[in-house]
């Protein structure tokens, strides 16, 4: 029988020794590591750490970007006057026109430059406090033309309010304001210049009225601009500094609300600060549920904005928009409209609580959105949203105001005169006095960067940095939990094979046949 040679052997599959310590404690690391770092991605997802850190570099407080915006001068809007000339004063003042024709002239616009005076911040009690000042200069370049070089027709301002309101008094009162007007011979409507009718110009009535009741009238020039940057008696601001409700206006000269509208006697969401602001900033993070008002003293009253949605700027950035709600020009006492004689007018605002009780009204430009009854005595008014409607777009991260643009107009609201013969062409009706056209300049290239960075470069950055730390500790976790696992469980780690090395080769005889049949 033969005999054969087979050469067999085994050795193990790996490494029988176990991993050595310092090895283990690498891959401890690796996975804690990796852990760490997906942890990280998770929580910066739920938390957003960039809209905290940015809201934090947004706050109120002394070396601030706030604090240094207050301490500066800015251009904080343009305002232009378009004014409303007559251009059939002796027709209608004759009655031969039933309707007074008019003409907008204008603009006439001006840079408004805003500091506040004596800014403190007051962090204890959480609010920042200032006196507003304002520095008016005109832009030719924006204007059609040279205020002093345009001559207009108008109201005589002065006449036609003090005419209406003596109108509410007893007989002897009428009769001695037409006394009054025949012997210092005042015209119902004057020829100007419109650098006099916008900044002053001498009018008797206002002397006389100043002369002799300076507690009622204390300015001896009749300007409607004038009147508007009356600053002749400063007022300190007080608002909040806290980022729940920051730029929200506390107090007016220690007031919470509009004395003229019965504060603090009465108080409502009408004549109280709550929820009001100048317009300068608006609290980070906002809501579209929020509800706002705007307060500028020469307005007499809050501005009510309505949300309507998002808009995108040409810098690419996107922001909230509101518009003024109509709400804003109906009178303080909710749902009623401002009358005379019987006769309603929607869509117009009582001033006069403000304007030393001349009748004086608000409205939208052009009488927008307001009763078309307002029109029956009027041409030469066109409205349209474009020209003469509202909107504010504002970036909601830091509340800052984007863009701005609005218009008012100033009225007088004439009742019954038909006790003088030279107002009686006047008589129910509401003469247009002024438009102005508000606008926020555009914003610096400084700012712009910045919401740029904000918005757009610093998420996209961290979105790179988020992606890698998830790479890195998707690949950190699963090297090092499978090393450790292979290493920590024998049955994956030993195993039979066979092998050429001699060294492992044993020799085994067998002599055939190796089976019997």
């Amino acid at each position: 029988m033969k005999e054969r040679n087979f050469k067999m052997g085994y050795i193990t599959k790996g490494n029988d020794e176990p991993m050595s310590t310092a090895v283990k404690i690498k891959l401890v690391v690796c996975l804690v590591l990796g852990t760490l770092f997906l942890s990280s991605v998770i929580l910066s997802i739920i938390v957003d750490p960039l809209r905290l850190l940015f809201i934090y570099s947004a706050r109120v407080d002394y070396g601030t970007a706030v604090h240094e915006a207050m301490s500066q001068e800015v251009d904080s809007l343009h305002l232009s006057a378009y004014i409303f000339n007559i251009t059939n004063a002796k027709r209608f003042l004759s009655g031969e026109d039933d309707k007074l024709k008019v003409e907008e002239i204008g603009p006439f616009t001006y840079q408004e430059n805003r500091t506040n005076e004596d800014l403190e911040i007051d962090l204890e009690a959480g609010v920042m406090r200032y006196t507003p000042r304002h520095k008016v200069t005109f832009l030719p370049e924006e204007s059609v033309g040279r205020p002093e070089d345009i001559m207009v027709t108008v109201p005589n301002v002065a006449m036609l309010s003090m005419g209406s309101m003596v109108s509410t008094y007893g007989y002897f009162a009428r009769m001695g304001f037409n006394m009054l007007t025949s012997q210092l011979d005042s015209k119902p409507t004057i020829q100007i210049s419109a650098q006099d009718y916008l900044w002053g110009y001498e009018e008797p009535l206002i002397n006389l009225g100043n002369t002799v009741l300076p507690g009622w009238i204390n300015f001896d020039k009749m300007g409607v601009l004038d009147r508007l940057y009356d600053e002749t008696t400063p007022f300190r601001v007080e608002v909040s500094a806290t980022d729940e409700d920051k730029f929200m206006i506390k107090t007016i000269d220690g007031i919470g609300g509009l004395s003229a509208w019965g504060y603090p006697e009465t108080s409502s969401n009408c004549n109280s600060f709550n929820g009001s602001f100048e317009g300068i900033g608006y609290p980070p993070d906002m809501s579209p549920n929020r509800p706002l008002k705007i307060y500028r003293n020469v307005l007499c009253r809050f501005m009510e904005l309505e949300y309507q949605g998002q808009k995108t700027m040409d810098f690419g950035i996107e922001g909230m928009t509101y518009k003024f709600s109509n709400r804003s020009f109906s009178q303080i006492e909710e749902n009623e409209c401002l009358c005379s004689k019987g006769v309603c007018f929607e869509g117009v605002t009582d001033m006069s609580s403000c304007m030393y009780g001349l009748p004086l009204v608000l409205s939208n430009a052009h009488f927008l959105d307001a009763s078309p009854l307002l029109y029956d005595r009027i041409e030469g008014l066109t409205p349209n949203e474009e020209d003469h409607g509202s909107s504010l777009i504002v970036e909601p991260l830091f509340g800052m105001v984007m863009a701005t643009k609005f218009s008012v107009q100033v009225s007088v609201m004439m009742r019954d005169v038909e006790f003088n013969s030279k107002l009686s062409s006047f008589s129910d009706m509401l003469v247009p006095i002024i438009n102005v056209k508000i606008v926020q300049p555009k914003l610096q290239d400084k700012q712009i960067s910045t919401l740029r960075m904000v918005h757009i470069y610093i998420p996209y950055i961290f979105l790179g940095f988020q992606i890698v730390l998830v790479i890195a500790g998707v690949l950190l976790v699963s090297y090092s939990s499978k090393q450790l696992y292979w290493n920590c469980v024998p049955s994956r780690r030993k195993g039979i094979s066979y092998s050429a090395d001699p060294k492992d080769v044993k020799e085994v005889f067998v002599v055939e046949p190796l089976m019997n049949r």
